[in-house]
């Protein structure tokens, strides 16, 4: 039987690229943009492999692959435009097979996907069978909710089952709002505000934790900037109140004119 491989970008144009190359070699493939939704679709198809995007909404392709491995010993690939070593680690440490930097191409993808396919092979093989993982619905794991097996597909907007605190639900939408209203894409704002547009993809999918610690408040304050929005407006905080004078206008111009008074009836004497 072929291989079944389950695809998840949220950029439809490289999902379905993916699925047609991978098909012509051969492979069963389904795709879907969304990664709570891909945790369902696993859970019911229980693929061979999963080629995994980490920049998604709603949840990062980490946390899926983290959820994924907690029920799962299936060969998950990571393909991703960031190729520096710390995100390598992360991907790798949240149980990551492979981790493939975008632009790759496709006999390379083959090539890797082939090499984990024969290693996890290898893994079940009957010597070096150990104890199966629990089969555990990795979408339950995700959202702490079960759906029955007639119902496929989970309500679309569900948060982030290990979401921190987000600067504000509404933040990412009016600053993609606003850039689109202006004609930018994210390259022409990456070179004007000098951040990385991934990050700047990051903000707009409110997906916050994806920028680093140091990096998130710069990154939101430049770029709020750029596009004429309040970051405070936005974070919903109130505008700091302005500051009330010491003494009150009517009281200094009574004051004033005493002084007056009283300088010309010194001068008068």
């Amino acid at each position: 039987m072929a291989t079944r491989i389950l695809v998840v970008d949220d950029e439809p144009a490289i999902g379905k690229l993916l699925v047609y190359q991978l098909r012509g070699f051969g492979y069963q493939v389904s795709y879907i943009e969304d990664g709570l939704l891909a945790l369902r679709r696993f859970a019911l198809e229980q693929p061979d492999l999963v080629l995994l995007d980490v920049m998604m909404p709603q949840i990062s392709g980490w946390e899926v692959c983290r959820q994924i491995r907690a029920c799962s010993s299936a060969p998950v690939i990571m393909l991703t435009a960031k190729g520096a070593d710390p995100d390598v680690v992360t991907g790798l440490g949240a149980g990551a097979d492979d981790y493939i930097t975008k632009p790759f191409s496709m006999a390379q993808l083959q090539a890797r996907i082939e090499t984990v396919l024969r290693r996890a092979e290898r893994v079940r093989s009957p010597q070096n069978r150990t104890r199966p993982l629990p089969r555990r619905d990795p979408y339950a794991l995700a959202t702490g909710t079960r759906f029955p097996a007639d119902q496929p597909k989970p309500p679309s907007r569900l948060p982030h089952p290990t979401a921190q605190a987000a600067p504000s639900q509404r933040l990412g939408q009016r600053v993609r709002e606003a850039r689109l209203s202006r004609g930018l894409s994210l390259h022409q704002v990456e070179r004007v505000c000098k951040v990385r547009w991934e990050f700047l993809q990051a903000i707009e999918q409110e997906n916050f934790s994806y920028v680093p610690r140091n990096e998130l408040r710069r990154a939101l304050t430049v770029y709020t900037e750029y596009l004429d929005l309040d970051l405070r407006e936005l974070l919903g905080r109130p505008k700091p109140a302005p500051s009330q004078p010491l003494i009150p206008p009517q009281f200094a111009i009574v004051m004033a004119l005493m002084v007056v008074l009283i300088v010309v009836g010194l001068y008068l004497l």
